[in-house]
């Protein structure tokens, strides 16, 4: 077996590709997931209010319903093993990205507010989007930028 060269590997490849992702521009990617997200809410409201739009499937809604529950269910576990737990499929997600985990954090916050779209796109029912949005505001209070990221 060759023992590993320092400076080589997938560690140090990670650590290159993401020198640039400082706590300063952290603060501008949690800027710019909050405003896109709160753009594309505007996007929907615009487009349910210039347009007639016709009921939405039953059973699309249906299976919707189910989606987000599964959705928020996946993310509200995967935010609290990586804010408490630290099992080992976050430690083996924080290695193999790289990314801080604010940043992931975030990400989960941002995949409920962005089904809430989805969903009230589809069925004009607010009340997924306003969830996603409060849920990703708690993200941003629940993982702070750390200056050590």
């Amino acid at each position: 077996m060759v023992p590993p060269v320092a400076g080589l590997g997938p560690a140090a490849h990670v650590d290159a590709r993401l020198r640039w992702l400082t706590p300063e521009r952290l603060t501008r990617v949690r800027a710019i997931l909050l405003a896109l997200s709160l753009f594309l809410g505007l996007c929907v409201y615009v487009f349910h209010t210039l347009s007639a739009m016709r009921a939405a499937d039953p059973a699309l809604v249906h299976k919707l319903r189910g989606l987000g529950v599964l959705t928020w269910l996946y993310a509200l576990v995967q935010m609290l093993d990586l804010r408490f737990y630290n099992s080992r499929w976050t430690r083996r997600r924080r290695s193999s990205t790289g990314i801080p985990d604010s940043l992931h954090g975030w990400l989960f916050g941002q995949m409920l507010a962005w089904f809430g779209i989805l969903y009230y796109g589809v069925t004009e029912d607010v009340r997924w989007y306003v969830a996603g949005l409060i849920l990703l505001g708690i993200s941003f209070l629940a993982f702070p930028i750390r200056k050590s990221e």
